[in-house]
């Protein structure tokens, strides 16, 4: 990344945080991926349960890998065998003590958008785990709600589409959102998270690298 990328990300950063603490989130700023992981598991007590959802950041951090080589209690959906077992695991991740999870999009205000499939990312977002640690790249804050919407609809959950190999859904199909009611469709639940009711619940990782989707 360029030092002038940065520089910015980091300004934009500093503001934000003041933002989303008004909005009762805890913003942690890092530098790094790397950063936030090592700073989400300093914070994750080693006796606790840990869930998380789909999120390529969180994937990409590689915290999945070191909470199983410390011994964590992991809650995890990849490791059941048919859909119904499945479904109850990520059922049980909503009463998990830690949820990992990641942010589709951030308005300049603070305003969290996420677009779910499913349901269970936001579902623990809003509501369930005592402690909900979600890494999300500066990349990700793109504007006014209206626009960060929009940028999620028509960019980030095509790309999900196309990773999760979806086969007839507009955004498969033409690369954008074509606001589809299809068995794939990958946008059921549109999810705005102006605030936490609880203060700090919700742990905000802003990473001045651009990674994730």
């Amino acid at each position: 990344m360029e030092k002038y990328q940065k520089d910015r990300y980091v300004a934009a950063a500093e503001s934000l945080s003041r933002k989303l603490e008004r909005r009762n989130f805890q913003p942690i700023i890092c530098q790094s991926l790397k950063e936030a992981r090592e700073k989400a598991l300093e914070k994750i007590a080693p006796d606790q349960s840990v869930g998380f959802g789909g999120s390529v950041t969180v994937e990409q951090s590689e915290i999945i890998e070191k909470l199983y080589e410390r011994g964590q209690r992991m809650i995890d959906r990849e490791k059941t065998k048919s859909a119904e077992e499945r479904h109850q695991v990520m059922k049980q991740a909503l009463l998990a003590d830690y949820f990992l999870t990641s942010i589709n999009g951030i308005t300049e205000d603070g305003e969290l958008v996420n677009v779910d499939s499913v349901g269970n990312r936001v579902a623990a977002l809003t509501y369930g785990p005592d402690n909900v640690f979600a890494f999300v790249s500066m990349k990700k804050v793109y504007g006014d709600l209206k626009t960060t919407v929009e940028m999620v609809r028509r960019n980030t959950a095509p790309l999900n589409a196309h990773r999760l190999g979806l086969e007839k859904t507009p955004c498969i199909k033409k690369g954008t959102c074509g606001d589809c009611l299809q068995v794939e469709c990958i946008c059921n639940t549109i999810a705005i998270t102006r605030r936490s009711m609880q203060k700090n619940r919700i742990v905000i990782f802003l990473i001045i690298e651009e990674v994730g989707l």
